[in-house]
């Protein structure tokens, strides 16, 4: 995953279809899909491939797609994709049994949700993990201090290179944004 991203600094994150097509226009080369339902899924997944672009579903974004560990298994088997996404620490412990890459989504409100990913990076360790919003220096440079083998991509509220750089200084392995302008 580490050189994955040291590869693809700005990852394009998709919340609507009319983002596809600009997603596959642009240099990313990974993308977070974070719009679409069980049915159309698939589909999605196998027409970004097609373009060449690696493809990362946000679970706990997609319609129809239930909190059970279980879904994994599915996603796993019947679905082509390169990892997932999720806040959810059941689903990053049964995507590691299985062997598939995991981005763990963090949203750092205050202090407390600060130590509660921490206590959970403890017992289960992601392939990466999401900071939300990604604007927040101080919290990257702790995390990247107190898990320097994780990989961290920031996320929410990037818009402009200098919060990029930002990012990258502090820690940050990457970039996901919905702003097509950095893709």
């Amino acid at each position: 995953m580490r050189e994955l991203l040291e590869m693809n600094p700005i990852i394009g994150a998709i919340k609507n279809d009319k983002d596809i097509e600009d997603v596959i226009k642009s240099d990313c080369d990974i993308v977070f899909l974070l719009t679409g339902d069980i049915l159309t899924l698939k589909e999605k997944i196998a027409y970004l491939h097609k373009n060449n672009k690696k493809v990362f579903v946000h679970v706990d974004m997609i319609s129809g797609i239930s909190s059970s560990p279980v879904i994994v298994d599915y996603i796993k088997k019947d679905l082509d994709l390169d990892g997932i996404i999720t806040t959810k620490t059941n689903i990053v412990k049964r995507a590691i049994e299985l062997d598939l890459r995991v981005v763990q989504r963090f949203f750092f409100i205050d202090s407390m949700s600060l130590e509660n990913a921490i206590d959970s990076l403890k017992r289960v360790k992601p392939q990466a993990i999401e900071i939300m919003p990604g604007i927040i220096p101080k919290v990257i440079k702790k995390m990247h201090k107190t898990f320097p083998s994780i990989p961290i991509i920031c996320g929410g509220l990037i818009n402009e290179k200098d919060e990029i750089i930002k990012v990258l200084s502090s820690g940050g392995m990457a970039v996901s944004t919905t702003e097509k302008n950095m893709w």
